[in-house]
């Protein structure tokens, strides 16, 4: 087959054509039979089973919210009381006798004091309670790092 040829057999692909049998007169009829064949109250079950997935996740939601706000509280309120239950952290500023922990415990100190000072102006604030519970983790972490240093 030479380039000729190919193209007029392209040529002739453009023309219209009838097709051998109506495909709609079949199609129509099959619709119709699948119309007739449809119950009217399928629908309705989905639409009532979506429903319910989407009561049962909302609940399961507003629980998980729930929870999690009573976890924070929670959490918020054992901030304060660490604070509130060691007065001889918060008011006495620790020396260890190794001169590498001493840098430490004073920078420690300094960022205690900058948080209990920020903590009068806003005694409510979770972030500073979470920073001056984070200090105080750190200061007993020092302090047991001296103890094992002997």
């Amino acid at each position: 087959m030479n380039e000729f040829e190919w193209r007029r057999q392209m040529r002739d692909l453009n023309r219209p054509m009838t097709p051998r049998s109506d495909l709609w007169a079949r199609i129509d009829a099959a619709l119709d039979d699948a119309s007739n064949n449809v119950a009217v109250a399928a629908p309705a079950a989905p639409a009532r089973h979506r429903r319910s997935w989407a009561l049962a996740a909302s609940i399961a939601a507003v629980v998980v919210l729930a929870g999690g706000l009573v976890w924070r509280m929670q959490v918020m309120h054992g901030a304060a009381s660490i604070a509130s239950d060691h007065p001889s952290l918060e008011s006495a500023p620790w020396k260890p006798s190794d001169p590498r922990l001493a840098g430490a415990a004073l920078e420690l100190d300094a960022a205690r004091m900058e948080l209990q000072q920020a903590m009068q102006q806003a005694p409510d604030s979770p972030a500073l309670q979470r920073l001056l519970q984070r200090t105080h983790a750190q200061q007993n972490q020092l302090r047991d790092l001296e103890k094992q240093a002997g």
